[in-house]
């Protein structure tokens, strides 16, 4: 595994435990190397668990059935769909296309994988600015009708 992939991941294992609420991941193809991983899925799984109020989005830019037929965050959204919501949004000119973690509106990541940079999201403002980001692309996805076989 790439060892900045690898970095992230352990970071983001770390902000999955400290989740109480609400995560939302915008990833456009879930990045398999990050979140397509036992450990992962289990947290996430973990979280949904904690109450009735959990919430996890995951946003995508692609929708090809193909690319997440056996994705393991795929599968435990289908599972999990009181809890998990799954949308697609193909382009918008506010997502370059990076990685967006958002824990409980209050901390996050932020992966941007073709510079191998990973930027953490360490205090409550900045945050929550990429949380509202989050909220507008979330509002500008739409449910895919070719993934929902898979969702």
């Amino acid at each position: 595994m790439d060892s900045a992939l690898q970095n992230s991941r352990q970071q983001f294992l770390g902000l999955l435990d400290a989740t109480q609420r609400f995560l939302d991941i915008a990833s456009p193809t879930l990045e398999p190397l990050l979140f397509d991983d036992e450990q992962v899925t289990e947290g996430i799984a973990a979280l949904a668990r904690r109450g009735s109020h959990a919430r996890i989005r995951l946003l995508i830019a692609s929708e090809e059935p193909a690319a997440f037929e056996s994705h393991r965050l795929v599968g435990l959204a289908q599972r999990l769909t009181t809890a998990m919501s799954l949308r697609v949004l193909n382009h918008h000119p506010e997502w370059q296309q990076q990685t967006i973690i958002i824990s409980d509106r209050n901390y996050g990541m932020l992966i941007t994988p073709s510079k191998k940079q990973v930027r953490t999201l360490d205090n409550r403002l900045l945050a929550g600015r990429w949380a509202d980001t989050f909220e507008r692309l979330w509002q500008a996805g739409t449910e895919s009708l070719e993934l929902r076989q898979f969702y």
